[in-house]
Formats: structure tokens, sequence, C-alpha cells
């Protein structure tokens, strides 16, 4: 026996899962991922987080080099400056984070709340796709707490590849790093899953109950794309149209589907959210609702976006009562139906739940 052979055998035999009389049990990790948020509402928060954000190529898919040239120099030299005003109209000051942030704290938090009372070691944590806390930090982070499977929860009912394989790219990114990788499941899109339509539907209730008028009209407005985007293969529309009619049939109600956050010059997919409600309001529409199903969160979008800019662009021509229906965020509805969509990836994992 060769003396290298011998020192193999030794050092295999004191390995610590080998040697050790007890082994520390291995177990779940959960996280959960959102899009992203600035660490500050100033123009230098904003503009780190638009550059990292801006610079992904699925989100703008087109020649690095000539776009970071306009990213760098015109875009970000302006941009942040007005994203930053933003911010601060809804910014938690109380926390000094965003709204996002705050939210998707409190979703991982009930989250393994929910898990501690029905499946022993799981360890529920949270990550931003842009922006703190990071993918990565969070995926080894759960490594080094024993998680061996490990579960990612995109929260973006609809795929698109500008949301949820990104996310793939930063686990994965994360995974070449990592010498003894865990079992990585991530969670498929869940935009016509009847847990998520159900819980839309009983926010939509909700609000159309608590609301002193009766929207003549109810908008699912989704975050948009360009329509290059889709004509490449994105499926992103199709998913939202599937949502839209399945949540019509749930409801019963007449729901009209558009896409808001245009950006840039190109065509992106129609009908544009604020072009549809000023014509709605222009043609004698004087009540409206809208919903944003492609968020599980309130966010700028929702928060600012939905209830600022849109909402005026309605009013001022001539509409009179605007009424948002809020995401799910951290509700009980919310919480529910994501340790469902959890504990359904997760056979296999652990034992089938007791019905």
């Amino acid at each position: 026996m060769t003396k290298n052979y011998k020192n193999l055998i030794s050092y295999v035999s004191g390995c610590p899962s080998t040697h050790n009389k007890t082994v520390r049990k291995s177990k779940i990790g959960v996280l959960v991922v959102n899009l992203g948020t600035p660490d500050s509402a100033d123009y230098w928060g904003v503009r780190k987080y638009l550059s990292e954000f801006l610079s992904d190529r699925r989100v703008i898919d087109i020649n690095p080099i000539k776009w970071q040239i306009i990213l760098q120099g015109a875009i970000l030299s302006i941009r942040p400056q007005v994203v930053a005003k933003a911010y601060q109209s809804i910014w938690n000051k109380e926390l000094n984070e965003s709204p996002l942030l705050t939210t998707t704290r409190a979703q991982a938090e009930k989250l393994q709340k929910k898990f501690d009372e029905n499946v022993d070691d799981v360890v529920v944590d949270f990550a931003m796709r842009y922006g703190n806390p990071s993918i990565d930090s969070k995926m080894k982070a759960l490594i080094k707490a024993g998680c061996r499977d490990i579960l990612v929860m995109p929260l973006y009912p609809q795929y698109s590849a500008t949301t949820t394989a990104t996310v793939k790219d930063a686990v994965n990114a994360c995974l070449k790093t990592i010498t003894h990788q865990p079992n990585v499941r991530i969670l498929p899109p869940y935009y016509k899953k009847d847990s998520y339509i159900s819980r839309l539907n009983n926010s939509i209730q909700k609000t159309l109950q608590s609301i002193d008028f009766k929207p003549e009209k109810i908008i699912a407005s989704y975050h948009g794309i360009p329509k290059r985007y889709l004509m490449q293969g994105d499926p992103y529309p199709c998913h939202c149209a599937v949502t839209s009619h399945l949540l019509c049939e749930k409801s019963g109600l007449e729901i009209t589907k558009t896409f808001q956050s245009i950006f840039g010059r190109e065509e992106w997919v129609k009908p544009y959210t604020e072009a549809t409600v000023i014509e709605m309001a222009k043609s004698g529409i004087k009540n409206i609702a809208m919903i944003a199903p492609a968020f599980s969160t309130d966010c700028l979008e929702t928060l600012e976006e939905i209830q600022y800019e849109i909402k005026d662009a309605f009013i001022e021509n001539g509409g009179e009562k605007f009424a948002y229906i809020p995401c799910l965020n951290d509700t009980e509805d919310a919480i529910d139906m994501y340790f469902e969509l959890a504990i359904e990836e997760m056979m296999g994992w652990i034992a089938p739940q007791k019905t």
C-alpha cells in the first residue's frame, strides 16, 4: 500500500461525516425571491440599483457595449432623479427601506411560522434579484445553516425571461462557486393554479365590498415587456392572458387586461394601461377598479405608478372614482397559498401532508 493511499484512508476515516457520533440532520431551505429594491431612496441608491437591474441581458437584450454607453451616460444621469422622487413618495421611513423589502421580509417570516407549525426542519429566508439581500448571500447562508435541499420561490406568478429566468441565472451563478452543491428546485410559474386565482378573487371581492361605489370597469394591469420579446418566444403575455381569463371565470366579472411600466421607444405588448384608462375616461366611464396580478407584493409600480400616475391620468381625463385592489402581500390568504405551493414542490423531501 503506497504512502499516498494510506494518507487518503486516514483522511477519509477522520472526516466529520463518518467519524462523529452525532451528525447534524440536514434541513430544507426555502428562499423567497422578489425583484429588488434600492438600498436608499436617493439619487445614488437608485442609480446603483438601476445600473444592476438594467445591465441584466435578459432585461435589456441589445448589444451590451452600445447599451452600457447609453445606460451609464444619458439614462443613469437623469432617470435616477425621477425614480428616486417616486420612491421617496412611498418609502417606509420608519425602517428606512422600500415597502417591497418590508413586505417581502414579512412574507418570509410568516411563511417560516407556517412551516414551524406544520413541518420540521425547514428554514425560510428571502432575497432580492437586484439589490440586497442578494440571492448569492442567502443561498450560501441556507447551506451554512445545514440545508441540503433548497426550494427557491420566485414570487412571479407568470413566467418571463426578464423575471423568473433571471432568478434561475443568479441561483446557477451561485452554485458554480459551491463544491458540495445542495439539491435545488425552483418553484414553477403558478399563473393558472386555482390556489392563486382563488386568492386573487378573494382580494377583488373584499375590495369591492369595502368601497362606496360600483366600478363600471375592472382592469387587470400587468407589468409590460417589449413586443419583440414575445415574438422571440417569451410566454409571459400568454400567461397573463390565461390568468385574466381564469380570474374572469372565477369572479364572474368582466376584466380588461392591460400592460404598464413602458420604458424606451420600441413597441411593447398592448394594450397599455395608461392609454386604456384615458380612453375609458374620455368615453364616459366614470368609475373603475384596478388589480395587478403580476405583482405578489405592492411596490413602486403599484403604490406609485398605479395609485398616482395612472389614477391621475384617469381623473384628469374625466374619470371620477378609482379603486386599487391590493396585491396579496403578506395576508393570511397569501401565506396559505405559498405554503401550499411549497409543499407541492417538496414532495420527496418531506412526508405527504395529512388531509
